[in-house]
């Protein structure tokens, strides 16, 4: 064969995309999980909507969301919701929280402090939620997804456009229990850019979008993102006021009761004097259903105190639906209960949620989203946070 002809199959072989080189759609999704959990930094900025279609209409609520983090405890969180914008930014020593529609600023040491004021504590949690839902909605869905999607197909390469530069992608289709999934995955670095999914509770059908604008890895993120500085016009307050929540950190809930498939019955006024943790959870949520071991070790920590409760609630399933699931799972039916209310009564929009109960009534802290690699870990220590609160 002439050495022309070598080099130029050779050069064609070397143009073959990454999709034609026999990758499975499984195969893709373990290397998006590897990327994931070797990351080091990393800076995202992303588009989110959900649509949902009630009777008549739809309903489209637009975010854009942003997440940088890095070693040494730094992170920026922000997340811009007409006409909210809150940020959260750590440096490792000190905590910047800001919320645009106030035009107000606070700067609090990220290390907790015994003498810390209710409002330098109400400041810690409010950057923590903001983070831990940023990191859920850019990292954690993701990986959890990439963990636990069923079917996974691989369809024919897609392009999407990046930062102005057009990226090749897998195309991987799959589903949850009752929610279909799309995903846009980077050849070359494996992390996904484009997530959709759609989902048909009975209520309404609901359509979730997230678009990454911006992708920067490990030694492309740079340091100045984890420093804030105010705009002048802003005034510096003690801690500016969380937004969201009807039930903030530190405030007390009505009183609910809950009940499990059996029949047996809890309130909130019966668990004064325990810390009581509550976990939102639904059996076609694919993120809840890999939390679910992880809640078993936090409750298997506190087995023998007899000042913790840990109660999971199904959101929105058919009892039969649970129970079925339950035995299907080898889950304890015991601790799963159901409520009427309770989720609007809390403000739970996203699922997995957790909220921490002290040993008063009053709401220690809220986990929004999965953690897939720190949930044992921060829930464990919310919850010792809250068994050491005094009165």
């Amino acid at each position: 064969m002439p050495s022309t002809t070598r080099y130029i199959i050779s050069l064609c072989l070397l143009a073959v995309p990454a999709c034609a080189k026999g990758l499975t759609a499984q195969q893709v999704l373990d290397k998006v999980v590897t990327t994931c959990t070797n990351l080091k930094a990393v800076h995202l900025v992303a588009e989110r909507e959900e649509t949902t279609y009630p009777v008549g209409h739809a309903q489209t609520a637009v975010s854009e969301c942003e997440l940088a983090t890095a070693t040494g405890s730094r992170y920026l969180a922000r997340l811009k919701q007409p006409p909210q914008q809150a940020l959260a930014v750590s440096d490792g020593a000190s905590i910047w929280l800001a919320l645009g529609s106030k035009k107000q600023w606070s700067r609090v040491s990220a290390i907790p402090q015994a003498e810390d004021s209710d409002e330098e504590h109400d400041a810690k949690v409010a950057s923590g939620e903001l983070h831990d839902s940023m990191e859920n909605i850019l990292l954690g869905r993701f990986l959890a997804l990439a963990k636990t999607i069923q079917d996974p197909e691989i369809g024919k390469q897609r392009i999407f456009e990046l930062g102005g530069t057009n990226v090749r992608c897998y195309a991987i289709r799959g589903h949850t229990s009752g929610t279909e999934i799309e995903l846009l995955i980077d050849e070359r670095r494996f992390v996904v850019l484009q997530y959709k999914e759609t989902s048909k509770p009975p209520e309404a059908p609901v359509e979730i979008a997230v678009k990454l604008k911006r992708v920067e890895l490990n030694q492309e993120v740079g340091d100045s993102l984890f420093h804030f500085e105010p705009d002048p016009a802003w005034t510096e307050v003690e801690a500016p006021a969380p937004t969201g929540n009807p039930v903030q950190v530190g405030g007390r809930a009505a009183d609910f009761a809950l009940r499990t498939l059996d029949g047996e019955s809890v309130t909130l006024q019966s668990l004064r004097g325990k810390v009581a943790v509550i976990d939102f959870w639904a059996t076609w949520c694919g993120p809840c259903r890999v939390q679910h071991p992880m809640y078993d070790q936090v409750q298997e920590k506190f087995k023998d105190r007899g000042d913790v409760v840990l109660l999971s609630i199904d959101t929105d399933d058919d009892h039969s639906i649970v129970a079925g699931f339950l035995d299907q799972q080898k889950w304890p039916k015991t601790r799963v209960y159901f409520e009427d209310g309770l989720q609007k009564l809390l403000q739970v929009s996203d699922i997995p949620t957790t909220i921490v109960f002290d040993k008063q009534g009053r709401v220690a802290s809220r986990m929004n989203g999965f953690l897939p690699d720190r949930f044992v870990e921060q829930l464990s220590a919310r919850i010792q946070s809250a068994l050491t609160e005094t009165p």
